[in-house]
C-alpha cells in the first residue's frame, strides 16, 4: 500500500504530514490486500466550513473503483482523524 500525502496549505508542518501518514497506515493497514494506493489532500479551512481545515482521503482499490471522503476538523489533526475514521468504515463495508 503505497500512501502520498499532498498540501495545499502553508499551515501543514512536516510533523503533521506524518501524523496523517501514519494515521491512515494504523486504519487502513488490515485491508492492505485490496489497497492500492491512498491520497491525502490536506487543504486550508473551508470557507463554507466555518472555517474548518480540511483532510480527504482517497483510497485506489486493486480489483477496481475507489473510495473517497472528506473531513473537516478545527485543526489539522482533527480533520485527519475524523478523514481515517470515516474510511475506515467506508473499506469495512466495501469488504464484508
Amino acid at each position: 500500500m503505497r500512501i502520498e500525502v499532498t498540501v495545499n496549505t502553508d499551515s501543514v508542518s512536516a510533523r503533521i504530514r506524518a501524523y496523517a501518514e501514519y494515521r491512515l497506515f494504523t486504519t487502513l493497514a488490515r485491508h492492505e490486500r485490496v489497497i492500492r494506493r491512498v491520497w491525502i489532500i490536506l487543504g486550508p479551512p473551508d470557507p463554507q466550513g466555518g472555517g474548518a481545515l480540511t483532510c480527504e482521503v482517497d483510497v485506489s482499490l486493486q480489483a477496481s473503483g475507489s473510495a473517497r471522503v472528506l473531513a473537516h476538523g478545527p485543526h489539522m489533526h482533527a480533520a485527519i482523524d475524523s478523514a481515517a475514521e470515516r474510511i475506515g468504515h467506508v473499506i469495512d463495508r466495501l469488504e464484508s
